[in-house]
């Protein structure tokens, strides 16, 4: 059974009708793209991109799981995504906050991570677990 490890919750304004989780450990590569409009999460190296479906300025609610495994999928939600993450440092903070002091969430080192994301409203959930890594460096 899976173990809750650490969470994060915080409210991030979200302006352009996106926000991001970042990880300041090295470059941030994840790339929004314009051609499918019910994607709403890109995922890269060292960074999320969440779209949101309002578009206009809002605070959103923002929680952050970083489980030992792949946890039970939460209840029902109007969206969910699933993606791989590479973090360099293991750090993810949520961009732009609405508290001056960013909070950061130890995910639990540098390393790949699943990552499913679900949305009701303006809720937002990201569950973190590491990706085993097959013995040739593939995940």
């Amino acid at each position: 059974m899976a173990e809750l490890i650490a969470t994060l919750r915080t409210v991030t304004h979200v302006d352009h009708r996106s926000f991001d989780l970042l990880d300041d450990g090295g470059p941030q590569e994840a790339v929004r793209e314009f051609g499918d409009p019910a994607r709403w999460l890109f995922a890269g190296r060292n960074s999320v991109i969440v779209v949101t479906l309002d578009g206009d300025p809002h605070d959103a609610d923002v929680s952050i799981e970083a489980w030992d495994a792949r946890p039970a999928a939460p209840g029902s939600a109007e969206r969910a995504a699933q993606a791989l993450l590479r973090l360099d440092s293991g750090l993810l903070e949520v961009n732009p906050l609405v508290e001056d002091e960013a909070q950061w969430l130890n995910v639990g080192g540098p390393g790949t991570y699943h990552l499913r994301a679900t949305a009701t409203a303006e809720t937002y959930l990201f569950q973190l677990w590491p990706a085993p890594v097959i013995s040739d460096g593939r995940v």
